[in-house]
């Protein structure tokens, strides 16, 4: 954002005494409180649902919710001078959640139990359900797979091949095989009746719970922000999302993954067939995958060495993320 987006502010009801920036954003001091001004890439009727999603929330006992104003217009979305669309919401000022301190992690975990408790609109309170349901792991499975498949083949075809793709065609035999197990094992699994009893709860997850969306206003109090990737689905996928992101980060540490899973449970006990779906996801190699999606997606003639790195990266931590896996076989 530049500072011709703050000419936004002036749609809406307040008056405004200071504006700094934040991350891709300004943080706006107002007569209504703090507020962030960002640009967002959600439709107008998708931030109506995810606002419904943060009023329920708060209802039910949290008042730290990032929900959005209207401008003068009763609209969420405002567009700024390059037409591109601009959310102004309700925001608490704190520090991000460092993926380092595992007193950050606990409290995280601690958090996001509590919040899936009170995550939930049952389908006959919301009439678009159906518009914000997370894809069938099973379809998502056999979709990644087949894009594995495409690029390995792609990149074999190719007669010149760059670090990256020696690499990648290196190694991709063991994280493919990876793939075809995870599938395999959810095939198997009782993943369906899960996820049917998910929806028929009307059960929801915030759809990127990483710790860029996470603040700590104190030592305990955690604010999560940004739900714009809000969804109906099996909530074990924010505590997969979190710990295997927290994983990477600390070197798949066995210890301080019990720790981020006794920290949640204390708030929300996963049950059997749920604790299946999160080893599942955590058994599918996605870094490797999203690491292929990005290569076959971008310009093939430059690949960044960060791509490189990356997956340098995901083979020297291989077999430390497979000895946490054989702990929750």
């Amino acid at each position: 954002m530049n500072e011709k987006s703050l000419k936004v502010l002036e749609q809406y009801e307040i008056e405004v005494t200071g504006t700094r920036r934040g991350r891709g954003s300004y943080i706006c001091e107002t007569d209504q409180g703090k507020k962030l001004l960002a640009e967002c890439g959600s439709s107008e009727k998708k931030m109506v649902f995810v606002n419904r999603v943060l009023e329920a929330v708060r209802d039910r006992g949290c008042p730290y919710v990032d929900i959005a104003l209207a401008n003068r217009e009763g609209n969420l979305l405002t567009p700024d001078c390059e037409e591109q669309a601009c959310i102004l919401k309700d925001w608490y000022e704190g520090r991000e959640c460092d993926t380092k301190n595992m007193g950050d992690v606990e409290q995280t975990a601690r958090r996001l139990g509590q919040l899936h408790k009170i995550m939930y609109l049952s389908p006959g309170e919301d009439a678009v359900q159906e518009h914000y349901i997370g894809e069938d792991l099973r379809l998502e499975l056999e979709r990644r797979n087949r894009e594995l498949r495409k690029v390995y083949a792609f990149m074999r075809r190719r007669r010149q091949k760059n670090p990256f793709e020696i690499l990648f065609l290196e190694c991709f035999s063991v994280f493919y095989e990876q793939a075809q197990e995870a599938q395999a094992h959810l095939a198997q699994s009782d993943y369906g009746p899960l996820r049917a009893q998910a929806l028929e709860k009307g059960l929801l997850c915030h759809g990127n719970l990483n710790q860029h969306n996470v603040w700590f206003l104190s030592r305990t109090q955690v604010f999560v922000a940004n739900f714009e990737r809000c969804r109906y689905d099996v909530q074990s996928a924010d505590l997969y999302q979190f710990l295997r992101k927290i994983m990477e980060k600390q070197e798949w540490n066995c210890r301080s993954g019990y720790r981020i899973l006794e920290r949640y449970d204390r708030e929300r006990t996963l049950d059997e067939r749920e604790r299946d779906h999160l080893y599942v996801r955590l058994l599918y190699p996605e870094k490797f995958w999203k690491l292929a999606n990005q290569y076959y997606n971008r310009n093939k003639a430059w690949v960044p060495m960060k791509s490189t790195e990356k997956l340098q990266t995901l083979i020297r931590q291989q077999d430390l993320r497979n000895s946490f896996l054989k702990t929750l076989e």
